[in-house]
């Protein structure tokens, strides 16, 4: 296997499946916790990640396809998608589709918790999300808006130059969404901003 990327999380390497080419992740042992622990942590991750992946595909939404999952040694074995990061290509049909992807996530109850342009594969005209390892399931208004909050910090500091890339993502959350939902979780999103300025500010 090659090394493309060394992660605090996991280890990412180019490799075959099949034939295939592919990518496994690898959660490597941390020294810092116990063994026992440790391995308990990786093996529930695994399998926590490539849960979300399969149920994210369930819900409308392009990922990588999972080969093979082996918990023990903490790795999964995913399609590989070539493609450019959305960060270096982002332009307004992206921010849309990007605020669809977050729509079907959260219809489907899934947070993604770390939604970013990095995490975003452009193959071709077909836009994939990566890196489930912090989603979870919930129903909440105000984790949807912990999804949308990131994103829109990401637009507006990374991405400033691009003019509307934010209400280009809302635009695309609310086709899915629907405008009664769009607004609760946008409201969220400012009380959640406010209560950061009342932290800075005390």
């Amino acid at each position: 296997m090659q090394l493309v990327r060394r992660g605090a999380e996991a280890d990412i390497y180019l490799t075959e499946w099949r034939g295939k080419k592919a990518v496994a992740k690898v959660r490597a042992p941390k020294p810092y916790r116990h063994e026992a622990l440790d391995s308990a942590v990786r093996r529930q991750r695994t399998v926590h990640e490539a849960g979300f992946m399969s149920a994210a595909k369930v819900a409308g939404i392009s990922a990588p396809f999972v080969h093979f999952v082996d918990p023990e040694k903490a790795e999964i074995v995913m399609e590989f998608v070539k493609g450019k990061q959305a960060k270096d290509v982002l332009d307004a049909r992206l921010c849309l589709q990007m605020g669809r992807y977050a729509a079907l996530l959260h219809a489907g109850h899934i947070v993604h918790g770390d939604l970013t342009t990095s995490n975003f594969i452009v193959d071709g005209r077909q836009l994939v999300l990566l890196d489930f390892g912090l989603a979870y399931y919930s129903e909440r208004m105000e984790d949807m808006a912990v999804d949308v909050r990131l994103i829109k910090e990401v637009f507006t500091g990374a991405h400033v130059r691009l003019e509307g890339a934010f209400s280009g993502f809302v635009r695309g959350y609310e086709s899915i969404a629907g405008k009664k939902k769009t607004a609760k979780v946008l409201a969220n999103v400012r009380e959640i901003e406010q209560r950061g300025r009342y932290a800075r500010v005390e």
